[in-house]
């Protein structure tokens, strides 16, 4: 038995509408994980971690302006699953969101919302047949805020995009309740649409509409944008604050924040950003439609390619060859219409396809288009205040990002059973990692924030994380197979200290105290940032003052336990033409044609073609 209340939120006090009792406590099904794919192995390593959260306790539900029902529980209000938009089914898939006409009075907010279509992972369960999970009506956000909101101040808002590829990922997956009562802080996630859905340009889109939106392709990152706005007209009802949003994200989500930093669309929409882990490159129009066999075929959202193989697989043409001839030679209106009504299933299992031949492999993964409309047309441009907008910025990596990758890989590692990793060549697993994971901070710290600081911007924070303190299992040690790995920062952000059932493994009685001094450290940078746009000291004002990027002296800041090195600024600034020396004289790595494999297969494919050069043309050539 539970207390429900109804009550409404005015500027003295709260309104009791009635109060009865329930039968059925609230339990919601939700995946609280990360979304990696090393877990795939970790958890099936004797772990049985649930696929279903069990709060501390529920003591109500509650109703704020008479709008939405939440639920007060992890000693927060939140509100779970409230459709931000339209749902983008039938002639709405593949444009960009609607506003929803009307809201609902006293929405049951007390369930997440359906996750967007993806394949199955270790974040969603697949029930049922079919190539993927989730449901294409699938915009919701959630809204977590702590128990003293009150309508004298508003409070800082962090709105929340979730990494996953830009292929999978919910949501739900985060807890934020900690963050938002330690802080004071209203905490908003939301899901997007994701992978084809999400990004996905085809010229029948310009022939068929006069929206300029509906033309981009970038569906996935309108549905952000949308969010935004819902923030800005709705933010208040639940004590927050529109004029004080700060986006943050990690991994995919932290290369949204990027989209969002570079869309003249998001202006406005928010104060302040944060990318952990992110990436800034685009794919303009052209080359994210070309076939795959053309030289200006970008392999990751080739829409003609896409669209041939479905007229192959529905038999309408013989071969790929006569279903490009077949395409081109369509109607707009009629294309549209068919790639509208085509069952999911049949188009994830062309990606499926496409993945198994290794046409184009990871490079598959979306990524946001410079339309020229959403997005500049030049792609992200930091170097000219002009083409991005200005607000405090964070932008932070992982020291050991890559691991996480290489760890699946089986040119680096192994495994006993499908259930243990062995690393290979510890050695040459750790110099992979070093390489990779500081090309990964070039492209997502240092050169956005030596671009900004050109342009006049002086309020850009950089950080690092470094906690590599994981537990062992048996012979397997996570702090040299993982260490400070991609994700590894989030249960840090969130304060859950929980890794999808992993953490008996990552986190023990020796080093907890330890990593929870360095969460509570970080949440407090993250939400001082919220507040005032400079993480300084944290909010109580105690921990070492994280200054700003400069062009001589301290740039960023190492986050450690104080086990370690502990939390210190460093003067390191990386530049990809230095690595790319420094790997040529690494007598670390004996054969040429090793340093040849480090530049071509580098994480996130970042390295371009011409840092082979640097090699006299051998690692083209082969030699």
């Amino acid at each position: 038995m539970h207390n429900v209340l109804f009550f409404k939120f005015s500027k003295s006090k709260f309104t009791i509408y009635f109060y009865f009792k329930t039968k059925n406590p609230f339990m919601n099904s939700m995946k609280n994980i990360l979304i990696f794919f090393s877990v795939l192995i970790i958890n099936s390593c004797a772990i049985q971690s649930s696929k279903t959260i069990n709060p501390e306790k529920i003591n109500s539900i509650f109703s704020f302006s008479e709008k939405y029902v939440g639920l007060e529980q992890n000693n927060t209000y939140q509100w779970l699953g409230i459709p931000y938009a339209q749902p983008p089914v039938g002639s709405l898939r593949w444009k960009a969101p609607r506003i929803l006409e009307s809201d609902t009075k006293n929405f049951k907010a007390t369930k997440f919302g359906n996750a967007c279509p993806q394949r199955e992972s270790v974040s969603i369960e697949k029930k049922g047949k079919g190539e993927y999970v989730g449901s294409e009506d699938c915009l919701f956000l959630n809204v977590y805020t702590p128990k003293n909101i009150s309508n004298e101040k508003k409070l800082p808002v962090m709105f929340w995009i979730h990494g996953g590829g830009n292929t999978s990922g919910e949501s739900g997956s985060y807890d934020f309740s900690k963050l938002s009562a330690a802080h004071n802080l209203i905490i908003v996630s939301i899901n997007y649409r994701l992978g084809f859905l999400g990004w996905f340009y085809h010229p029948s889109f310009s022939e068929t509409s006069n929206n300029l939106e509906d033309k981009s392709g970038n569906f996935g990152t309108l549905d952000q944008i949308l969010a935004l706005k819902w923030v800005e007209k709705n933010i208040e009802d639940f004590g927050g604050d529109k004029n004080n949003v700060t986006i943050f994200g990690e991994s995919a989500g932290g290369q949204n924040v990027f989209a969002l930093l570079s869309s003249p669309l998001a202006k406005g929409l928010f104060h302040k950003a944060i990318s952990q882990s992110g990436a800034t490159r685009t794919f303009n129009l052209k080359e994210s439609s070309k076939f795959f066999d053309n030289k200006e075929s970008s392999f990751l959202t080739s829409s003609k390619e896409i669209v041939s193989r479905l007229l192959v697989n529905a038999e309408l043409s013989q071969d790929l060859f006569e279903a490009n001839i077949a395409q081109e030679a369509m109607n707009e209106f009629k294309l549209l219409e068919t790639l509208q009504k085509v069952n999911l299933d049949e188009i994830f299992k062309i990606y499926k396809e496409i993945d198994k031949s290794k046409i184009s492999g990871n490079k598959s993964i979306p990524r946001v288009l410079s339309d020229g409309h959403v997005l500049p047309k030049k792609g992200m441009i930091y170097s000219n205040s002009e083409f991005y907008n200005d607000v405090p910025v964070i932008f932070g990596t992982n020291r050991d990002e890559t691991k996480l990758f290489a760890a699946m890989k089986s040119d680096y590692s192994t495994s006993l059973f499908n259930r243990m990793i062995i690393v290979r060549n510890q050695e040459m697993y750790d110099l992979t990692a070093e390489y990779a994971s500081n090309n990964w901070k070039i492209s997502a710290v240092d050169n956005p924030a030596r671009d900004m600081f050109s342009s006049g911007k002086r309020d850009v924070f950089a950080y690092r994380f470094d906690w590599d303190e994981q537990g062992k299992l048996l012979w397997m040690d996570f702090s040299k197979i993982f260490g400070a790995a991609h994700a590894m920062e989030i249960p840090f952000i969130t304060g859950t200290m929980k890794l999808l059932g992993i953490e008996r493994f990552m986190f023990n009685e020796d080093n907890l105290p330890d990593a929870t001094r360095l969460s509570i450290a970080m949440q407090s940078y993250w939400a001082e940032f919220a507040y005032t746009g400079n993480p300084g000291k944290g909010r109580d004002k105690n921990l070492p003052k994280w200054k700003a990027w400069t062009k001589s002296g301290d740039k960023f800041l190492i986050l450690d336990s104080v086990n370690d090195q502990g939390i210190v600024m460093s003067d390191i600034e990386l530049k990809r033409i230095e690595e790319f020396k420094r790997l040529y004289a690494d007598t670390r790595i004996k054969k040429e044609q090793t340093k040849c494999k480090f530049l071509a297969n580098l994480a996130d494919n970042a390295y371009e073609k011409n840092a082979l050069n640097f090699y006299s043309n051998k690692c083209l050539k082969g030699e």
